[in-house]
Parts: C-alpha cells; sequence; structure tokens
C-alpha cells in the first residue's frame, strides 16, 4: 500500500479514522450488538436509588431488581433485559417508563406521602409515556427551576393515576404541551381550575379525572374531555 507523504499525512489520518468507524458501525450491524444509551443507563440508575430512598427500609432487592449496574456484576442491556423499559429499536433511546407501583411503603399516608423528583426524566430525551401510577406521590419537584419547556418534549401520554396529587400539580402539567393523554384518576384534583390550569395542553386529547375524591360530577361534565 502506497505510504503518505508529509503533506499528505493529515488526510491520511481523517482517512483512517473514518474507515475506523465504518468498520465498528459494519461490524455491531453483523453482530446485532445494539445497547441502550449509557447516559440514559445512568439516569435509569439514578431513578431506581431514588425509589429506593422514598420506600420503606427492606425493600431494596425489591424495587426494579433487574435494573442492575456493573458494579453489581451483571451487566445487562437496559433496553432489553430491564422491566418496564421500552426503547427505540432504531435509536435505542428510552420511549416509554412504566414505574406504577414502583414504591415501596408499609402504609400509604397521604398526610406523609413522598415528592417525585421530575428532573429525573430529562435526560430521556425520545421519552414518549411514563406511568408513575400508584405510588403514593403527593407531588413534584425540580432541581432546578421549571424549565419543562426544555425537557420532554416528546411525552405523550403520562399516568399519575392513584397518588396524592392536588391542584397545586397543574402548573408543572401545563408545561408539557406534547401531551395527548393526562391520567390523573385516583388523586385529590379538585377541578373547578383544572381546565384553566392545562389550557396549554393544546394536543390533549385524554383527560382522566376519574375518582378524585374532592371533584364534583358538574365539574366533570364541564372539562368536556374525560375518559371514564
Amino acid at each position: 500500500m502506497k505510504s503518505c507523504s508529509a503533506m499528505e499525512s493529515t488526510s491520511c489520518i481523517k482517512f483512517s479514522l473514518m474507515s475506523l468507524i465504518w468498520i465498528i458501525v459494519l461490524m455491531n450491524e453483523i453482530h446485532g450488538y445494539k445497547a441502550c444509551l449509557e447516559t440514559e443507563r445512568t439516569a435509569l440508575l439514578e431513578i431506581k436509588s431514588f425509589f429506593i430512598s422514598v420506600s420503606d427500609i427492606g425493600y431494596d432487592d425489591e424495587i426494579l431488581p433487574s435494573w442492575v449496574g456493573e458494579d453489581d456484576g451483571m451487566p445487562s442491556d437496559c433496553c432489553d433485559d430491564w422491566e418496564g423499559v421500552k426503547c427505540n429499536a432504531t435509536t435505542r433511546r428510552v420511549m416509554q417508563l412504566s414505574l406504577n407501583y414502583t414504591e415501596r411503603l408499609n402504609y400509604y399516608d397521604g398526610t406523609s406521602a413522598s415528592l417525585m423528583n421530575m428532573s429525573l426524566f430529562h435526560p430521556f430525551e425520545e421519552l414518549q409515556s411514563l406511568d408513575l401510577s400508584g405510588n403514593g406521590f403527593a407531588g413534584i419537584y425540580e432541581n432546578r427551576a421549571y424549565d419543562s419547556f426544555g425537557s420532554l418534549k416528546q411525552l405523550k401520554m403520562l399516568n399519575l393515576g392513584f397518588n396524592y396529587f392536588n391542584d397545586n400539580i397543574l402548573p408543572y402539567l401545563n408545561t408539557l404541551t406534547s401531551l395527548t393523554t393526562l391520567i390523573l384518576n385516583w388523586n385529590s384534583i379538585e377541578g373547578s381550575r383544572t381546565k384553566q390550569g392545562l389550557a396549554n395542553l393544546r394536543y390533549l386529547q385524554v383527560l382522566d379525572l376519574s375518582w378524585n375524591a374532592d371533584m364534583t360530577s358538574g365539574s366533570l361534565t364541564r372539562l368536556g374531555r374525560l375518559l371514564r
């Protein structure tokens, strides 16, 4: 093979790097190797740690047991092997997270319920469906000021049913402008301000507010968008 001259060295290096990249891509295709993104894998493990932190002592091994890191000595692909995780087949980015009934408590009490840290979901740029039902959350918070217009931009379905949320959650929900389905059944939503509080959700097709203890049937009727 003809060697590169001094003047051609830069071009040769670029050509060699490009050739190496194409070889790696080709080998991955041949062997069918695909895995979730490392940044999202790390973010998922942070979500697991969060649920362990808000759960009662003694449940660590029962919370998302298939979500394991390298330190556990059982490396696995979070897209294919982790419960409740569904990824885009092409990009291998997380598209769906089912975290219903993940928090473990000996007794669910709305007066002492925990808050959900929504900042944990910011790394998932292609997340379209998020199920947080049945965890007994009473509210949400983020580690920084509300900037949700720049996160969860593709979220279409959000299930927050069977928690203790009240109308204070509406300002945050109103920033999730791509939502088409919002499930809020079995919470403490009053309903009098719900329609105005979700005015930015222009694409919303399904709004489930059934079985909210403080909501009257008249409020439900006026909302006009309800899945029962």
